[in-house]
């Protein structure tokens, strides 16, 4: 039950931080030996509770890396004084979990088990929810695009359209409730960034795979700076200028070198990591302000990060490959 003092809540997470890999405990992990010695490494920091390594098979590890994500998300729902605005971060697991459900259901099979628990919805409710195709029970912005996606669905299936449907839906819910608590904090902030990157890169990806202008708009987020019709105009921008075409409110520099970057380099991965540094560099901003949810969103956060850096190396164990470590939160 999410409780109301910010003093208790930060307190807990306090606590449950010191108990994060750091970037030290994910290079030793990393520079072991074989996948064995890195999982018995991970297992070692009382990563996963008092798993045995010898126990454990090597593809259990996801499962491990999924529960313990689960856990922090739990928990971070039970503490925090701020429960709608925190619901806003985990969107992105609702988001998933609806998409996959439609997908099972329209190929008539059973959901799989990547649905993830712990969003800001019961899992339960978004399974009758797609089951049943009736969304009463979301909110305004999730229900009238689920029914639109079902009307559209009786047409023929496009699960490009439909999954670019769910995350508009989803940075619309988030608008939502920001206007209405009139919220101008670091929540606002980071979704406000997230959205303009967001749309500059569906830019990049919308040129480079010859994208018509009706595509790119179907893929372009509400909530940013930006005017989204600076995104639609920039399909016809020259590439050498599209970067300060992109320069404007308070991430177009950021946004504006970064694809200047990716212009001099040709590479258009650059663009992603940019993005999930500045959105970390908006939560350091506030991992210190005890009477906000910095904190508390900080070490949610942190441990997605935490968990995406585990896969990337236990990733490359499995395959044999050299991996780029992802940036922590810290």
């Amino acid at each position: 039950m999410p409780q109301a003092s910010y003093e208790y809540a930060v307190g807990r997470i306090s606590q449950l931080s010191t108990k994060m890999l750091d970037a030290a405990k994910l290079r030793r992990i990393y520079e072991a030996g074989s996948f064995q010695e890195a999982l018995m490494l991970l297992l070692e920091t009382g990563y996963g509770g008092s798993l045995n390594p010898d126990h454990v098979a090597t593809e259990e590890i996801d499962y491990i890396i999924r529960e313990q994500l689960q856990i922090s998300r739990k928990l971070v729902w039970e503490v925090t004084p701020a429960p709608e605005l925190t619901s806003l971060f985990l969107l992105e697991v609702d988001g998933h979990n609806l998409k996959t459900l439609l997908k099972a259901r329209l190929l008539g099979v059973e959901a799989p088990d990547v649905l993830i628990d712990g969003g800001s919805f019961p899992l339960d409710q978004l399974k009758e929810c797609v089951a049943t195709s009736n969304y009463e029970a979301l909110p305004e912005e999730y229900r009238n695009t689920m029914n639109k996606i079902e009307a559209e669905l009786a047409r023929g299936t496009d699960s490009l359209k439909f999954s670019a449907e769910i995350d508009s839906a989803m940075f619309r819910h988030i608008k939502s409730v920001l206007d209405k608590k009139n919220d101008h904090s670091f929540v606002r902030e980071y979704f406000t960034l997230m959205a303009d990157f967001q749309n500059a890169r569906s830019v990049v990806r919308a040129r480079l795979l010859n994208w018509d202008v009706d595509k790119l708009r179907l893929m372009l987020l509400e909530g940013g700076e930006i005017d989204l019709n600076v995104f639609v105009e920039g399909m016809n921008t020259p590439l050498e200028q599209l970067g300060a075409k992109f320069n404007r409110g308070r991430n177009g520099k950021l946004i504006s070198q970064s694809i200047e970057e990716y212009v001099s380099t040709g590479d258009a991965t650059v663009l992603k990591p940019k993005m999930e540094t500045a959105l970390m560099n908006v939560l350091r901003k506030v991992k210190w302000d005890m009477f906000s949810l910095g904190p508390i969103i900080g070490y949610l956060m942190g441990r997605e990060a935490e968990a995406k850096a585990l896969r990337v190396i236990f990733g490359a164990k499995r395959s044999g490959f050299e991996c780029e470590l992802p940036e922590l939160y810290a």
